[in-house]
């Protein structure tokens, strides 16, 4: 089973979204009912389905079966192994059913992320791991659980940040420890990783010749090794100059070592081949690696304006550079919704980017259509509300950086900035009630982020 976006959807279901969407905030019961129906026509839209969490956290809809049913349900634990197996559809049913009686279910949430996994639905499943660890967040298994699933989905950051939930309360755990090294490797090694589904290993035909390169990576890490590993790829070149994975590998290298000149360079001999032209990730790189020397040359400008702040002629230098590359950016992120009109994950850059220049209007325009892109939901989400901040409409950012708030695992700096803007709002309501308890949470957080503890100090001054 294929997972779907809600544009896949039949139009008159996306109405009932769109109306379940309207009064989420105001009537959670009545939105999570509308919801469940679409999951129930529609269980591989993930995207409804976590509207649907949403609604039914909201409505506090938690309450405990009784009779029968309820004992069953503590006897059962969930549906067995080979009962998943045999009919995974049902399971996810039944499982979405129970949930629907009883959110606390933890039982009805592992049997659905099971049922999901096996089905294909790999962010449905992620959804319920991570609904299951939330219930419970002092249930160390669980979040190891949830934890291993987000490193597999490739997801290094959620899975340290689960990691540093559990190390609060566990700060001795070993196995918890080792998870987050194991994370933190993967987000490292996948800041220079190509933009593709297959992994590296599937780039190569030759299994050995893959675990040969994969060690030599990681023996070789520091710049004489990177040297070593350019030397041997342009020997290789000179023996098939048509293999594009040796040209990939030259780009790779020079990225590492910041010479950004020699990376374009080897990667438009790669668009070059026949077999690059039609590679979309090439485009996207090539894009990636001129932001990344423009950015470092801002970055080198920017050091010595700040030894020499009397220097207008570095000055104007650096606002034609940093211009040029948010013109750069603008120009690039039209282009891909331009070409891509559905992939909705290059909406937020093209929105964060109106936004910058002030064209709110436009930003929230293409914002509201990041919401049905996962990768970038949140951050979405976030950005949306400070637009409606902008605009004045503030009941209207409320329910951005609510749903925004509850979708964020864990304290992040994305997280706390929420947070204050949240009670931001509610001051600019005149709730102050509200406000000052969004700055309590985050007062009991971090007392030095902005201006925060001032908010608390006046707070108890003036009672």
């Amino acid at each position: 089973m294929k997972e779907i976006q809600i544009n896949e959807l039949q139009p008159r279901l996306r109405k009932h979204l769109e109306k379940a969407s309207q009064v989420l905030s105001k009537d959670p019961s009545y939105a999570a009912d509308i919801l469940f129906n679409i999951v129930k026509a529609n269980p591989n839209c993930f995207e409804v389905r976590r509207l649907l969490r949403q609604a039914q956290i909201k409505s506090g809809k938690s309450k405990k079966i009784g009779g029968l049913g309820g004992m069953f349900a503590k006897l059962s634990g969930g549906a067995n192994e080979s009962s998943i197996r045999k009919n995974p559809e049902k399971v996810l049913e039944s499982a979405e059913e129970q949930i629907k009686a009883n959110y606390t279910n933890a039982s009805a949430h592992k049997s659905l992320a099971l049922a999901a996994k096996e089905l294909g639905l790999l962010e449905t499943s992620l959804l319920a791991y991570e609904s299951l660890f939330n219930l419970d967040q002092k249930n160390v298994q669980n979040g190891k659980t949830l934890i291993r699933e987000y490193i597999d989905a490739r997801k290094a950051e959620e899975a340290i940040n689960i990691g540093d939930i559990i190390l609060k309360n566990n700060p001795s755990d070993d196995e918890v420890q080792d998870l987050i090294k194991k994370a933190s490797v993967q987000q490292t090694l996948d800041k220079g990783k190509w933009e593709e589904e297959k992994s590296f290993r599937d780039k190569l035909k030759d299994e050995d010749e893959a675990q040969r390169l994969e060690q030599s990576s990681r023996a070789q890490t520091g710049e004489e090794g990177l040297r070593s590993l350019i030397e041997e790829s342009l020997k290789k070149v000179e023996d098939e100059p048509e293999n594009i994975n040796t040209l990939k590998d030259l780009v790779t290298y020079y990225r590492k070592l910041d010479e950004y000149d020699s990376a374009l360079e080897w990667l438009e001999k790669a668009r070059g081949l026949e077999s690059g032209k039609a590679d979309v990730n090439l485009e996207t790189l090539m894009v990636t690696l001129t932001r990344e020397k423009m950015a470092k040359a801002i970055l080198l400008l920017q050091a010595d304006f700040d030894k020499n702040p009397g220097d207008s002629s570095l000055g104007t230098q650096l606002d034609q550079l940093k211009k040029e590359e948010h013109d750069f950016r603008l120009s690039q992120a039209e282009g891909l919704v331009k070409r891509y009109p559905n992939e909705f994950s290059y909406r937020y850059e093209l929105g964060e980017l109106y936004k910058e220049d002030h064209n709110i209007d436009a930003a929230i325009k293409e914002l509201q259509l990041a919401l049905r892109a996962p990768k970038v939901r949140v951050k979405a989400l976030v950005l949306l509300g400070q637009s409606y901040i902008e605009k004045g409409f503030f009941d209207l950012a409320v329910e951005q950086l609510l749903l925004a708030k509850s979708e964020i695992p864990g304290v992040t700096d994305l997280k706390k900035a929420v947070i204050y803007d949240l009670g931001s709002c509610y001051e600019y309501q005149k709730d102050f009630d509200k406000a000052i308890s969004e700055y309590k949470t985050l007062y009991g957080i971090d007392i030095t982020y902005k201006d925060v503890s001032k908010k608390i100090d006046d707070f108890y001054s003036n009672k």
